[in-house]
């Protein structure tokens, strides 16, 4: 099986770079890949279950089982949120009105690959987002990433996707990193880790760069690298580099293997 370099790979190597400097501030780029490459985060799993539940009927029924489904098979690892995981153990029943939190956009890169109409693509990452996080800012945060991926894979610059997603979410995207990293700290809410993530892409060339961007910001370093990198991925020449992208690969399960690698995830459609 070869090693996919774009697609959702980009969000998967995005969070296995970023899991062991969060919580650590880091607020340097200079930092060493192939050393930090041990494990994978509830974002890789979850952006896993959303892809498997892509390539089937896409309810919110079966949404629900997959991301039960998931979770309940990771229960053990510690990764996950207090309040996600009350509701995988009770079963998805618990009430998640008014959660506002980044769970809800570290997961949705696979969306942005589901349909080349943006309306649908929209409509698919809401509904991911209101399952678990039940608000108008973690729908705002999902809709704003799945775009952004679906944007920039059909070819659409990142001046236009900018302009977009200013309109549509409010967001204001034309802050600079530097300007931003000295006062930045751990952040889990939609509106104050999700623009930060899409400013570290919008602001890089590569996707190491955008990468690095995300984890030297100090903040939840796992799941910004996700969604930088994820969008980074759906980019036209801002492929993960195998060198990268190799050790993440093999960290995975088959499973989740054959699920990454499937064309509906990548620039090959």
């Amino acid at each position: 099986m070869n090693t996919p370099t774009t697609g959702i790979i980009g969000a998967i190597c995005g969070d296995i770079i970023g899991l062991p400097y969060e919580l650590r501030a880091d607020r340097t780029k200079d930092f060493n890949f192939p050393l930090k490459f041990n494990d994978f985060s509830d974002d890789t799993i979850l952006t896993v279950a959303i892809a498997h539940w892509l390539l089937g009927e896409r309810s919110e029924e079966k949404l629900r089982k997959h991301l039960l489904n998931y979770a309940l098979r990771y229960r053990q690892k510690n990764v996950w949120g207090r309040g996600f995981q009350e509701w995988f153990e009770s079963g998805g029943t618990t009430d998640r009105t008014g959660v506002a939190s980044n769970g809800a956009t570290m997961r949705v890169t696979a969306i942005g690959y589901a349909s080349d109409d943006l309306q649908e693509v929209l409509r698919l990452a809401e509904m991911s987002a209101r399952i678990t996080h039940n608000s108008d800012e973690a729908a705002r945060g999902a809709k704003a990433v799945a775009a952004a991926v679906m944007l920039a894979r059909t070819g659409c610059g990142k001046h236009d996707i900018r302009n977009y997603l200013e309109a549509t979410t409010g967001y204001d995207l034309h802050r600079k990193i530097e300007d931003i990293r000295p006062h930045y700290h751990f952040e889990i809410l939609c509106d104050r880790c999700v623009p930060e993530s899409i400013i570290c892409w919008l602001q890089s060339d590569t996707y190491e760069q955008a990468v690095r961007n995300a984890v030297s910001m100090g903040g939840d370093a796992d799941t910004m690298a996700a969604i930088a990198g994820g969008i980074a991925a759906s980019t036209p020449g801002m492929e993960v580099p195998l060198a990268l992208a190799q050790p993440c690969f093999d960290l995975l399960p088959q499973d989740f293997k054959e699920l990454i690698s499937n064309n509906c995830f990548s620039l090959q459609t």
